[in-house]
């Protein structure tokens, strides 16, 4: 066997090696239409209260710890960013995890990261009307997101209106108010069960057992 034809057989597993270890991490995790992997409860507390944000850069960043274990108490996240730009509401998605047992909407936010809160209520009212908005479901969880904005600086609505869904928990979402930089989004629930909030970079979602 020549010199050459041995160095190119001690060559190739030396390769392989090198691909097996530069595989990039996480290759396997799968996302749904919500554009975020399913993923197990995590354990976390159901506040927090997080310091001023002090550029859009770092107020984009997720939260560390801010995905809650389930609970159907109150939630709240405080955020200050530096603003404007006020953080805009630019599109919602939804899917069923009928294998994990839960349901997610998820809200994509331009800019920096809101602060938000989340509490079930007995009805649902408009903001700043008080007048009472029908949403379909049984439950009602309500979500506040501020600083935050459903449209653009030019006024151009980003969402907006009550949307039937008809997830096995999850039957529908309402965006109820987007006044003086508080945006509600009521979502109708088929039962009150648990729920718990997660943030990714340039998103919040929410899951419901189910």
């Amino acid at each position: 066997m020549s010199l050459l034809s041995r160095c190119r057989r001690r060559f190739v597993p030396a390769v392989l090696v090198v691909a097996v270890l530069t595989l990039p991490a996480g290759c396997d995790s799968a996302t749904d239409a919500s554009g975020m992997p399913a993923a197990p409860p995590p354990s976390g507390a159901p506040v927090h209260s997080l310091p001023p944000a002090a550029t859009a850069a770092t107020a984009t960043t997720p939260a560390r710890g801010a995905t809650t274990t389930w609970t159907t108490d109150p939630v709240t996240v405080r955020r200050s960013p530096a603003v404007p730009p006020v953080p805009v509401l630019t599109g919602v998605r939804h899917a069923a995890h009928p294998a994990e047992g839960y349901d997610r909407i998820v809200f994509d936010i331009s800019g920096p990261a809101p602060g938000y809160s989340a509490r079930y209520v007995d009805e649902v009212r408009a903001d700043p009307s008080d007048r009472v908005v029908p949403v379909p479901g049984r439950a009602y969880l309500l979500l506040v997101l501020t600083p935050a904005q459903a449209h653009r600086d030019n006024g151009t609505v980003t969402v907006s209106g009550t949307h039937r869904i008809n997830l096995p928990m999850l039957r529908s979402y309402a965006v109820v108010g987007d006044f003086e930089g508080h945006v509600s989004i009521a979502l109708g629930l088929d039962d009150r069960v648990g729920y718990r909030i997660g943030e990714a970079s340039g998103r919040i979602y929410v899951d419901v057992a189910a």
